[in-house]
């Protein structure tokens, strides 16, 4: 047993964790993409305050109501998943030695400890506190490749401080048994200290440097003890050779005795370790792990293959190729006959432009030849054009095809436009589209980047986009499309027949830019930023400013950096206004630089942008914004936070005016209002419409049972997966038509229920008086979720849910728009050469099916 918790641990070392499927992956999660590293800001080693310095962008460290230093999150969220690291210090080798800011690193059976108690020689994360309660920990610290790092378990919300305990991961990496009950109490790091002195320190002299790159890359996932304890989210081989690339650890998933479908081949369940099954509603995919609803039959697991593993799935049944079905449009360009699979490393180096959506041309770089040569000196990298023209392209035809299918199935989805500039001569438009599964989870996928004219008219748009639209088979299942505030965009969108909504996103980046352009606000931001780089020049430091507010200068780097980006600013001057005091008098001459007045406006301006900015957070919180948000949050701001009041001040009245003005006129046409109030309608938390007057509550109902019983109706959906709601008792005999009788009374007397439209429309009306008199969901709870639970009790209205709340409410990622993550994206889309955009694009947004 101790060898193969050994091997667990060696193997656990090369591996991550999903904290979405609960499962274990190596580099990148099969089901949602490689894991989000955050970065450190970058400080020379030794550097004065350098673990302050170090603090990534979004993050701000204060002080405890406890005492000490903590680390909050000036973001609008932190979403699950991302991982900060490695935590930096000093490597020690005696217990004695050891502080709580110390960490054990398992090595080979023994360990050494990283100490982060010199501030010159650590990084930020030695600020973090540690966790009192299992409630409040957001933060659990794990062992990877050698160093430790840091994992978002739950999101964090915006001002929340960032609290960190160990879980399952370090527990095994301590030593502790598999599923054993920790002893330790939450935030007694003092008490895990002791245990600490129980571990067999490592003796080799060299132990991994902490800044350098770790040697534990060399151990393999093979020993089948180690695989048997960890469920891994990592491609292979089955155990006896078998023809289809089953999971590694899928072996030990647990199957129906009575199953006899061949779809079985592929799934199991979830077992104890008597090989009895836990959860009888979930079933996993051996080829990648996602779990999928379970209801008795094998539908789901016919779809899944149909859409995710076309290639198995034809194996499975007979099928010679991964053709799309005979005579379909489009199968000449995604039914191809596929060249050779590349090599292991090529399609690693493949997969690292894609995942990192970098240029082609990086694999001629120098240092990348270097990098690969050490790692494998046999290996000769493609060039440039071969690995664009074979490998990626092969990849670009599989994931079309897949994709191609996929929506070509659709009863109903939505669109989103990005309209982003190349460079100073080219412009692309970029198509996603939107749905919701059979599961109810909100699905996106990318379909084609093509260059449009500098500044797009609506023409232009409705050629490009009637253009995707017939290729793509969604002309007639789009309903809305969510694009940018042009009036050209939705334009373009109106003359295709699908309703534009305007981008939430872009609608608050307009008010809070007018509010950041009132010249009150803008002459005291310039004000203060002459302050900031006259004191980060060397002028104020024979003050010993630093000495006195530790915190200071990094606001002040912080405010240079990021004060000038409207979704960071808020956070940005509420840090500096906590330091108002010291910064009051200060100025060249001994003159302050901020007047009084100055001090009045930015505290103002940060009154006014606050409802704002944490409507950004709102948008941000989960990774799917759906549009039933828009609507609550418009008119929390519209009539509550931003109406002018009588205590205000000029600037505050001028400023709250402005923003008005902007998030109003975007979202006051009859159809984008319609289109809101339908999608509140259907959300659980908002379903009781008390938001809106009582006319539009009327109209609103009105409107959900017309589109109720028209979606029951609708040919593309009488095949839905959802349950059927007519009775499935066989139908009644009719009785012999009399013409007379016809003739007379026909048109007083209609037959109900002859043609079925009475009777779905009755049930229609019965479903929303029932669903808008039910208790109203808590705020925090997830529509999707909820619908995915309540979908049989309200089976007409689920199907309006899931084209409703299907539409996202910004045109881009809400992370792209409030933060720097948008930034970024950006510049490395300008990168790309043009002949491959649409194709880096393409797979970058799909990578997720990639695997």
């Amino acid at each position: 047993m101790q060898i193969a918790e050994d091997a667990c641990t060696r193997l656990e070392d090369e591996l991550l964790f999903c904290e979405d499927c609960r499962l274990y992956f190596r580099d990148s999660c099969p089901q949602h993409g490689p894991p989000t590293f955050v970065a450190d800001s970058p400080v020379p080693e030794r550097a004065p305050s350098r673990a302050l310095l170090s603090l990534p962008e979004g993050l701000l460290v204060k002080e405890r109501s406890q005492g000490a230093f903590g680390v909050w999150n000036a973001l609008p969220a932190l979403p699950r998943g991302c991982i900060f690291g490695p935590y930096e210090g000093e490597v020690v080798r005696e217990h004695g030695n050891c502080t709580r800011y110390s960490w054990a690193v398992r090595d080979n059976g023994s360990y050494f400890f990283v100490d982060a108690s010199d501030e010159t020689r650590s990084n930020w994360m030695r600020y973090v506190a540690c966790a009192s309660t299992e409630d409040e920990q957001n933060l659990t610290v794990f062992q990877y490749r050698g160093y430790i790092y840091y994992r978002v378990c739950q999101t964090v919300p915006a001002d929340t401080e960032l609290l960190v305990w160990i879980g399952e991961e370090y527990a095994r990496t301590l030593g502790l048994r598999l599923g054993e009950h920790f002893k330790y109490e939450f935030g007694e790091k003092e008490l895990l200290m002791k245990l600490f002195q129980e571990l067999h320190l490592k003796t080799p002299p060299s132990p991994p440097a902490p800044h350098a790159p770790s040697s534990r890359t060399q151990y393999l996932c093979g020993d089948a003890a180690a695989s048997s304890l960890l469920p891994l989210h990592k491609p292979g081989l089955p155990p006896g050779g078998g023809a289809f690339p089953l999971l590694e650890g899928t072996q030990n998933l647990v199957g129906l005795g009575r199953a006899q479908s061949r779809y079985w081949t592929f799934f199991g369940f979830q077992g104890d370790a008597y090989g009895r099954i836990l959860d009888k509603s979930k079933i996993i995919c051996k080829l990648c792990g996602v779990r999928l609803s379970y209801s008795g039959n094998t539908t789901n697991l016919r779809q899944h293959l149909i859409y995710k593993h076309r290639c198995e799935y034809n194996q499975l049944v007979g099928t010679q190729s991964a053709t799309l079905e005979k005579g379909g449009a489009g199968a000449g360009e995604f039914g191809a006959p596929r060249p050779p699979a590349p090599g292991r490393t090529t399609r690693a180096v493949a997969d690292f432009i894609v995942l990192d959506l970098m240029p082609v041309e990086v694999v001629e770089g120098e240092g990348f030849g270097q990098m690969l040569g050490v790692l494998d000196p046999s290996y000769k990298p493609p060039d440039a054009a071969s690995l664009a023209h074979t490998v990626l392209k092969d990849m670009y035809t599989q994931v079309k095809g897949k994709i191609w299918e996929l929506v070509r199935g659709l009863p109903q989805c939505s669109l989103s436009m990005d309209v982003w500039r190349h460079s100073s001569t080219l412009t692309y438009l970029t198509l996603t589209v939107h749905y919701v599964d059979d599961c109810f989870e909100a699905r996106a996928r990318v379909l084609l980047s093509r260059p449009v004219p500098e500044e797009p008219s609506a023409e232009s748009l409705v050629e490009a986009l009637a253009e995707a639209a017939k290729k793509w088979g969604v002309r007639d299942s789009t309903s809305y499309t969510v694009c940018r505030l042009s009036p050209a965009t939705q334009q373009a969108a109106s003359a295709l027949g699908w309703t534009a909504l305007p981008c939430v996103g872009e609608a608050l980046r307009a008010a809070m830019e007018a509010v950041l352009g009132q010249p009150a606000a803008q002459n005291a931001l310039e004000r203060l930023r002459r302050l900031a780089s006259w004191a980060l020049a060397g002028a104020g430091r024979g003050e010993k400013l630093w000495t006195q507010e530790p915190l200071l200068q990094a606001h002040l780097s912080r405010f240079l950096r990021d004060g000038g980006k409207w979704h960071s600013v808020y956070t940005v001057l509420q840090g500096l206004l906590d330091h108002s005091e010291p910064l009051a008098g200060l100025g060249p001459d001994g003159e302050a630089t901020l007047r009084p007045q100055d001090w009045a406006a930015l505290q103002d301006t940060i009154k006014v942008l606050k409802p704002m900015a944490i409507a950004t957070s709102t948008f941000t919180k989960d990774p799917f914004s759906s549009l039933s948000l828009v609507k609550p949050v418009l008119t929390s701001l519209l009539y509550k936070h931003l109406v002018p009041s009588e205590w205000d001040s000029t600037l505050a009245h001028d400023a709250k005016a402005a923003a008005q003005k902007e998030l109003s006129q975007h979202f006051s046409t009859p159809a984008v209002n319609q289109a809101l109030n339908l999608a509140c309608a259907l959300d659980p938390r908002f379903r009781g419409l008390d938001f809106l007057s009582h006319s539009d509550r009327v109209e609103t109902l009105h409107l959900l049972k017309t589109e109720a019983s028209r979606l029951a109706e609708s040919p593309a959906l009488l095949a839905s997966s959802l349950p059927d709601v007519a009775s499935p008792s066989p139908p009644a005999k009719q009785p012999k038509q009399d013409a007379g009788i016809e003739f007379l009374l026909g048109d007083l007397c209609s037959v109900r229920g002859a043609s079925g439209i009475g009777s779905a429309h009755q049930q229609a009306e019965q479903e929303t008086a029932s669903f808008q008199t039910s208790k109203a969901s808590a705020l925090g709870q997830e529509p999707l979720q909820w619908w995915k639970t309540h979908h049989t009790q309200y089976p007409l209205l689920a199907r309006a849910a899931r084209k409703l709340l299907g539409v996202p409410a910004t045109s881009v990622p809400a992370a792209w728009l409030f933060s720097s993550a948008g930034d970024a994206i950006q510049t490395k889309r300008q990168a790309l050469t043009p002949e491959h955009v649409d194709m880096l694009v393409f797979l970058h947004g799909n990578r997720a099916m990639l695997y």
